[in-house]
């Protein structure tokens, strides 16, 4: 009876409309224009740094990324950037890097950085083939302060494109604390998503930790939702681990998948919900 009750006042709320703003106009462009050059190019992977600009085209926040093809400009980057910082494999074609050691953590130095990218492109040859391995991307190393959290989007045969939000990291198959959403998202359905999993417990504040910003993770719900809804050619998005503390939240790793170059625009699932 409460579950229906609170339906029925879902049905009275009145969203607010898509945001007109120029910097919203501009973002979505981006990020059809990202889109467009993977599939001109065949492919239905986006690469951790395309990836990673198609979030922060809707106002999620990232960690600053940098792409080196060489040993050089991996060291040129970290020196940048200022150790410590973190290497990951920079490929076109595999979606899961630490499967295939491709994640390396916690480097303070030149020389750190260069066993790092050996380290990587070795990895990637034994378990996966040299193909795959095209360089590596550089960032700072993030506080470890905060929770993992993981914000995904998939597509189900008979909703079409459903949200999961909950505890992330290594392990989220583990944890199993998510819960699930149709887009488009209002303020209310995300904060009821976010209130949904165990771990809402822990942001909002237990044994002397500080709460999160609560507003704040919803507005990041909302971009999020709107990224799924605006973009129909994205099959998978994945931010996973989303570290989230008093201090703010970044994106720290993230993962898109198109559909296939072969699907035609009328095949596309459409939202359950419409806008």
């Amino acid at each position: 009876m409460w579950r229906y009750s609170s339906n029925l006042r879902v049905l009275n709320e009145t969203p607010m409309a898509a945001d007109p703003s120029a910097e919203a106009t501009a973002g979505r462009s981006v990020a059809e224009n990202l889109i467009s050059t993977a599939r001109k190019a065949g492919r239905t992977l986006l690469t951790e740094f395309e990836s990673k600009q198609l979030l922060a085209a809707y106002g999620i926040p990232t960690v600053e990324t940098h792409v080196a093809f060489t040993e050089d400009d991996a060291v040129k980057h970290a020196e940048m950037l200022g150790y410590p910082v973190v290497v990951k494999l920079f490929s076109e074609t595999l979606t899961h890097k630490t499967d295939v050691g491709g994640v390396q953590l916690d480097f303070r130095n030149a020389t750190a950085v260069r066993q790092a990218w050996e380290q990587i492109e070795t990895s990637v040859g034994e378990k996966a083939g040299s193909q795959h391995f095209l360089g590596v991307t550089v960032q700072r190393m993030a506080a470890s302060e905060g929770y993992e959290l993981i914000l995904s989007s998939s597509i189900d045969l008979q909703f079409g494109p459903v949200l999961m939000f909950g505890a992330g990291g290594q392990l989220v198959e583990v944890f199993q604390d998510v819960a699930l959403g149709l887009p488009p998202l209002t303020a209310t359905l995300a904060r009821r998503l976010i209130e949904q999993t165990k771990i809402f417990a822990a942001l909002k504040g237990v044994r002397g930790h500080k709460a999160v910003d609560l507003a704040a993770l919803e507005q990041l719900l909302l971009g999020f939702s709107r990224l799924v809804a605006e973009q129909r050619w994205i099959a998978e998005v994945d931010l996973n681990p989303l570290l989230i503390s008093p201090k703010g939240m970044l994106a720290l790793d993230a993962r898109v998948l198109l559909h296939p170059a072969h699907t035609a625009e009328d095949e596309l699932r459409r939202l359950a919900i419409c806008p």
